[in-house]
């Protein structure tokens, strides 16, 4: 099997600020999210990425020098972009907090007017950073691992649907949180999450199982 570490971002200027971050926009890691890189690189040290992938956005750049380290090569894949968020993006996210396409963008996927907002579709990040995932971890051997090194919704859409859950429902575990690594396994054609959502600060909650894709 092969292992693919996902990584999302270290927290950004526009996160903290509380505003839609979506692949429209790009701001500097924060203090705290360069921080929480370099946690993820001490936690992540022990480990040999056979190859690294990386979205296009300079958030996800910045993070994989911190978390992998200036010397190492990657490869930037659009495909790995954010998913765009059209008239949403860089906006407040409290602005729209019972705003039912709002609920259901984040609850009910299929039934989210995308295009009222001029955004992308959750079925067209799929397909395209799905194809990306697949790519990225059959370039290696099969006992070989990969990082991936991208953002919130498609770490949290990908990690669920290609491991079973239905799109509708890919956002109903919460998003994975900045700074934090989900590992899923691939072997022949099928996907199978390993651990979800790891931070630094919570490792000691992990199995022992978990704690071994760490060593």
């Amino acid at each position: 099997m092969t292992l693919v570490y996902m990584v999302r971002h270290g927290e950004t200027q526009i996160n903290a600020e509380g505003r839609f971050n979506g692949g429209g926009v790009d701001s500097p890691l924060t203090a705290k999210g360069e921080a929480g890189a370099q946690a993820l690189h001490k936690l992540l040290q022990n480990e040999h990425f056979d190859r690294i992938f990386v979205s296009p956005l300079h958030r996800a750049i910045t993070t994989e020098q911190i978390v992998a380290g200036p010397d190492k090569a990657f490869t930037i894949d659009p495909r790995l972009r954010e998913m765009a968020l059209g008239d949403w993006d860089g906006g407040p996210l409290g602005n729209l907090a019972t705003d039912q396409q709002f609920i259901n963008y984040r609850h009910h996927l299929l039934e989210w007017d995308y295009q009222a907002v001029h955004a992308e579709s959750y079925q067209s990040l799929v397909k395209r950073a799905g194809a990306a995932l697949v790519d990225a971890a059959e370039s290696v051997p099969e006992t070989g691992k990969v990082l991936v090194v991208s953002h919130g919704i498609v770490t949290t859409v990908l990690a669920n649907v290609l491991t079973g859950v239905d799109l509708d429902h890919a956002r109903d575990s919460g998003q994975v949180d900045n700074s934090s690594v989900t590992v899923l396994d691939y072997h022949a054609g099928q996907w199978t999450k390993r651990a979800w959502n790891v931070t630094a600060d919570r490792f000691a909650e992990l199995t022992a199982v978990e704690k071994e894709l760490f060593e």
